[in-house]
């Protein structure tokens, strides 16, 4: 019996000395091995896995952010629509620029003659034309201005002709006014204004682009850093197992945990490989996700490195004003704004539409100068040989046109309506119906972005409650963790006790860096509702 008793009291030492040795001993051979409790973790101190043959580069927030509004193939697509935008503003302009025309022509022409008044049994004629007219769509009222400068010479054997070759020149100038239909508007006018609104869509619609890929940025930056994080917990939580089962193998080469017990904390060893190999897989998808939104192109060479993003998510109790919030995102959110410019371009086609309908009332005024030149002949009787009185040219007509010696002035009124189907009716009908659709879709849109502005702004609070939450969690199983460890070394808690405490520990952690996380977007996404929309 007393040597019995000898036996238990050398063994129970060697235990003790065994659980007192241990962990500092695996401890002293890797760090990484040491129990959680020896090494607090703190997020944003993790390092990515590094690939053989990569180069590990860190990256700021700021600077993630700053690289995509540079090298992100969307936005650069984004930034041509202004441009090309800006070349159809210039075509719907092109309508009121001058247009210049010309006209040369020639022409010989011989008739027979019909009658004792045609100049001889067979007239022949060599005609030369030069014509040229500048013509101009006013931007106000509709007028169109037109100058034209005709001019022509004539060479002929008939011989009724005094002035052979002849010359005429004329200047003239018109206006054209609607006085009804097209006076306040026209189609040309209105098609201008619309592209001016479109242009502003344009710009909107840029900035929408611009803001968005920040926000992805934004959200996958902070989803790469959680990825890299859930990689360090899993190694804490692959470390605890595998010390865990060498102080249980000693145990089991003591005599004090039995073969069956052990194979619980192996079990608990592959599940944390697994969870860790798991956590890889992610951090390389979210990675890569990440890298999409920075790329230039397939030959990037962002591709061949490892991001380190080195921001720490900021936790603050941020507070939300959501009704101060809703009144921004209402007057400046962009949507809105492009869904107004919508609405202008519906009110642009309604007035030009309704202008159609009237009758068409159109004011002509005119005024023309003609000049004659050329050499001057008199002939005795009808048909007689010419006799030159005056010698002349091509300037003669031009300086009668200079002196105004022959001006004519003309006025036209004239008018016009359609009977029966009037289309122009229908396409106001139709425009009205445009203008209620556009309307009807900016208060759905006002209702949407009142919805979405509301919902971020519960989500700061709700996330940020979350968090408080996850944290408090987080040290209670910390403590909760050092306790079971402590039990089982005494012998008063189970192995099961420890693995489940273990688990609990990894999961809190996994759970409060998701409400960080969740916390942080949830701020940037009630930022981003009150500017620009989807």
């Amino acid at each position: 019996m007393k040597d019995r008793w000898k036996s238990r009291m050398v063994c129970a030492i060697g235990w003790a000395l065994a659980v007192s040795v241990l962990p500092g001993a695996l401890a002293a051979q890797d760090p990484a091995a040491r129990p959680a409790q020896a090494q607090p973790y703190v997020v944003g101190q993790a390092l990515p896995p590094l690939d053989p043959g990569k180069t590990l580069i860190t990256m700021t927030l700021e600077e993630a952010i700053a690289r995509a509004l540079e090298s992100n193939l969307d936005v650069q697509s984004a930034r041509l629509d202004p441009v090309i935008q800006t070349y159809a503003l210039r075509v719907a302009r092109a309508a009121f620029s001058p247009t210049l025309s010309m006209t040369v022509g020639y022409n010989n022409a011989t008739n027979q003659s019909t009658s004792q008044l045609d100049g001889g049994a067979r007239t022949s004629s060599e005609r030369t034309t030069f014509n040229t007219s500048l013509s101009k769509a006013m931007p106000w009222y509709g007028g169109r201005l037109s100058a034209n400068f005709n001019n022509s010479r004539v060479e002929t054997n008939n011989a009724f002709s005094t002035r052979n070759p002849s010359y005429n020149s004329t200047v003239s100038f018109n206006y054209t006014q609607p006085l009804l239909a097209g006076f306040r508007t026209d189609n040309q006018r209105a098609a201008l204004e619309a592209e001016q609104v479109q242009t502003r869509i344009t710009d909107l619609r840029l900035l929408t682009q611009i803001e968005n890929v920040s926000h992805q940025v934004r959200q996958a930056y902070w989803f790469l850093r959680a990825t890299i994080e859930a990689i360090e917990i899993q190694r804490r939580n692959l470390a605890q197992a595998q010390q865990q089962l060498a102080e249980n193998t000693i145990r089991v080469q003591l005599g004090r945990m039995t073969d069956l017990q052990l194979v619980q904390t192996e079990a608990q060893v592959a599940s944390a490989e697994q969870s860790l190999l798991n956590a890889e897989i992610q951090w390389r998808n979210q990675e890569f996700a990440f890298k999409r939104l920075l790329l230039a192109g397939a030959d990037d060479a962002l591709l061949e490195q490892t991001i380190n993003p080195t921001d720490q998510p900021v936790i603050v109790d941020q507070p939300v004003d959501i009704q101060a919030a809703i009144e921004v995102a209402l007057r400046d959110r962009a949507d809105l704004r492009q869904q107004r410019q919508q609405r202008e371009i519906s009110t642009l086609n309604l007035e030009v539409s309704r202008t159609n309908t009237l009758p068409d009332l159109t004011l002509t005024a005119g005024y023309s100068l003609q000049g004659v030149g050329g050499d001057l002949f008199s002939r005795s009787e009808l048909g007689g040989d010419p006799v030159l009185i005056a010698p002349g040219g091509y300037g003669d007509g031009l300086r009668s046109i200079a002196d105004f010696e022959t001006p004519t002035w003309n006025l036209t009124l004239s008018a016009s309506y359609p009977i029966g189907t009037n289309v122009s009716k229908a396409n106001l009908e139709r425009a009205r119906l445009q203008l209620r659709q556009a309307e009807l879709a900016l208060r759905g849109q006002e209702l949407a972005v009142l919805t979405q502005v509301t919902t971020a702004g519960l989500a700061v609070r709700n996330t940020f409650l979350q968090y408080e939450a996850a944290r408090r969690n987080r040290e209670a199983a910390e403590r909760n963790a050092e306790t079971e460890l402590l039990r089982f070394g005494v012998g008063v808690a189970i192995n099961f006790e420890v693995v489940s405490a273990q688990n609990a520990l990894t999961s809190a952690r996994l759970s409060e860096l998701q409400a960080i996380i969740n916390h942080v977007n949830a701020i940037g996404e009630f930022e981003r509702v009150q500017r620009v929309g989807s």
